[in-house]
């Protein structure tokens, strides 16, 4: 029992974080227009008000209603697709959509939008409680009434489409989830005589201020219950806006406490003082995507838009990083208040927009340039509150993804024995994170590899080895470039799951050009050593062999380097699936033109592999390791290899065996007729100088 309420706590929290985290474009484009519309420079508000007769004002202020003014709306959308994703829909459009409205009428009724006279206000950020339980309990709620009314087995009308037949299915399902929360709302308007569910909590958070006044306590709760809030996902500052008017926004002379006293000394960076988790994260943060969400939140941060590393951290349902998003604020208003109290800073006296930057704002708010100095003291304050959690977290994370490489290895070799398509990267849970953080870090490797400072250094975790190719007198005759990935944390990576993160990421083209760049570099010094015959084997992928930008790349690859045929061989695998059409047959004819050959790997006697060969564009062909390591064992397997070297001789290419690894391998192979090899038999996979050095001792 406690397990499933672990389970289910945990599934609900993964569906906030993930449904929040969609909703950061509007976060970020709706705290953008708060900036432009009220940047604290008067020049600057002139120009908003005369520009076009105030039309450039009223454009930010559209967009700010329409991102920032219906925020509830677009959470409970995003949290209704988060749950339904977890769930693993997405496979049935209709239930989907109807699951959809399900959320969005139970979010109008829960903040009692047409109970009475309309709240917009309700739309924005205020609302946000209501959005989190409509998003989730509707989504719920959906999914458990689908089960109960929802046949399996479609009944369909003569001369419908499927789309209408199944939106019939959806009626019932929508009908009892919006009576629920109809019913349920309407118990709680009798039950406690107010308009709706978010009134009533409305009313409850506004009670626990009912009896207070300004003053250090009341100024301390409210900045305590913001963080927390916005440590669940709720927008706190929207959700206590009312307490804010009510009791903190006027400026009272004698009061230090004020709404422009809070944004002005704690909310540095966005609630919960993230200047200092900022400047945390740039001294102790060492991993690559640290370094780059500190990048990526930098400049939001300046101007007091904390979402990216609230939600890119992540802060919220962090339990790491709970206790400083609290305690951080606090020291940051004591420290603020006791100074204020002593008299070292004036009070403020002026309002200031919270998107004005700090620095500017302590100056602005308090007419001095103390007010600057203690936002600096603040700022090393929450840096220092947020050091130790940092530290934790990274070493938290480290631990996490460490135990999850193996999961992300097992799930890759499932679907390649298996032949089912996996997206590594939108994978649940740590897994998928790992994926994120494993394509991070190798799009970081290949931009510091490519600097010319980085090409040839040892210490680049991006390295290249080459398994020596030999022929049947002992003779290396030539070598495969094959990418090394040495991860600082996890040691060598596997090498498809490199490959695979690359792909679904986005920088395989780049990393494989980078790859053969620096391989045929390599190769003039292999052929000082081996002789001008000496071939050295590239691997390409079909998507970046069809890449607009890889012919001209290869053209100025063989222009550059004085490329002689025969030199630099392009392998492609058969698993990619190279379409045997005449835009490929094009293709290849052109690549070969530049001075390549062209080889197919992990070639079999299937259907799809024999097409290939038609239009003789392949100049070797590389046998299937499972033909190679099976053959000793099936007369049948020993038999397709000899038709495959049969075929070589009337159609004119050279057959090489890889994974041959003993000599009876070798003995077998030569008497069918395959005289090439490559193998541990030979040698595995070496360095550069070692390969050289084969070389000049051959």
């Amino acid at each position: 029992m406690k397990a499933n309420l672990l389970t289910g706590a945990s599934f609900i929290a993964r569906t906030i974080r993930s449904g929040l985290a969609m909703v950061i474009p509007i976060l970020f484009i709706g705290s953008v227009t708060v900036l432009l519309n009220g940047f604290p420079v008067q020049g600057y508000q002139d120009f908003l008000d005369s520009f076009l007769g105030g039309a450039l004002r009223s454009l930010i202020i559209m967009l700010q209603f329409t991102t920032l003014g219906i925020l509830a709306i677009y959470i409970t959308i995003a949290l209704n697709i988060s749950y339904m994703k977890q769930k693993g829909g997405g496979k049935r459009t209709v239930f989907e959509f109807g699951s959809l409205l399900g959320c969005i009428s139970g979010f109008f009724i829960l903040v009692g939008f047409f109970s009475g006279e309309a709240d917009l206000s309700l739309l924005s950020g205020q609302g946000v409680f209501s959005a989190l339980l409509a998003g989730i309990a509707g989504s719920a709620l959906f999914c458990r009434f689908e089960k109960i009314f929802v046949k399996r087995k479609m009944v369909f009308i003569d001369g419908a489409d499927s789309e209408f037949n199944a939106a019939l299915l959806v009626i019932l399902p929508f009908l009892c989830v919006a009576l629920t929360f109809a019913v349920g709302n309407y118990l709680i308007t009798v039950c406690f005589q107010v308009k709706s569910l978010q009134h009533l909590f409305m009313k409850a958070v506004d009670m626990i201020f009912l009896k207070m006044h300004r003053s250090y306590s009341s100024g301390i709760l409210f900045t305590t219950l913001i963080s927390i809030m916005w440590w669940f996902g709720i927008h706190g500052n929207n959700v206590l806006n009312q307490v804010a008017e009510d009791m903190f926004t006027a400026i009272i002379p004698g009061e230090i406490v004020s709404k422009s006293f809070i944004d002005t000394f704690v909310n540095m960076g966005g609630t919960g003082c993230l200047t200092g988790l900022l400047l945390a994260l740039v001294i102790f943060g060492k991993r690559r995507s640290t370094r780059k969400l500190c990048g990526m939140a930098l400049v939001p941060g300046v101007f007091n838009i904390g979402e990216m590393l609230v939600f890119g951290m992540p802060v919220i349902y962090n339990p790491v990083m709970l206790i400083p998003f609290i305690l951080a604020p606090v020291l940051s208003f004591s420290n603020a208040y006791f100074l204020t109290m002593v008299g070292f800073v004036p009070p403020v006296t002026r309002e200031v927009v919270w998107t004005t930057p700090a620095l500017m704002s302590g100056y602005i708010a308090t007419g001095s340039a103390r007010g600057i100095v203690v936002q600096l003291l603040n700022i090393l304050i929450s840096g220092i509150c947020y050091a130790p959690f940092v530290i934790r977290n990274e070493k938290k994370s480290s631990g996490v993804f460490s135990s999850g490489m193996d999961r992300l290895i097992g799930l890759l070799k499932r679907s390649e024995e298996t032949n089912q398509e996996v997206v590594l990267i939108e994978s649940e849970g740590n897994t998928g994170r790992l994926a994120k953080h494993l394509a991070s870090e190798l799009e970081a490797s290949i931009s510091e590899a490519r600097t010319v400072s980085s090409l040839f250094n040892v210490e680049n975790p991006l390295l290249i080895k080459y398994q020596p190719q030999y022929d049947s007198h002992g003779k290396c005759i030539g070598a495969e470039a094959l990418l090394r990935w040495e991860h600082k944390t996890f040691g060598g990576i596997y090498p498809p799951l490199a490959i695979k993160i690359a792909g679904e990421s986005g920088i395989l083209y780049s990393l494989e050009t980078y790859i053969i760049e620096r391989s045929i570099r390599e190769s003039e010094r292999f052929r000082q050593s081996f002789g001008e015959d000496f071939k050295l084997s590239i691997n390409v992928t079909v998507s970046t062999l069809f890449d607009r930008r890889f012919l001209d790349f290869a053209r100025a690859m063989a222009d550059r380097y004085k490329l002689r045929t025969g030199n630099i061989c392009l392998e492609i695998t058969e698993e990619t699936e190279l379409a045997a059409t005449e835009e490929t047959g094009e293709l290849l004819s052109a690549i070969r033109l530049f001075g390549y050959t062209l080889a197919l790997d992990d070639f079999s006697m299937g259907h799809t592999s024999l097409q290939y060969l038609q239009h003789n564009q392949f100049d070797i062909v590389k046998l299937d390791g499972n033909l190679v390591k099976g053959m000793l064992d099936n007369e049948r397997t020993r038999d397709i290899i000899a038709s495959i070297v049969h075929l070589s001789g009337s159609l004119n290419f050279r057959v090489l065996a890889e994974y041959v690894e003993t000599e009876k391998q070798k003995e077998v192979l030569e008497e069918i007729g395959c005289l090439l090899y490559q193998g541990y038999l030979f040698s595995p996979a070496v360095d550069s100088d070692t390969l050289i050095g084969l070389g000049n001792g051959q």
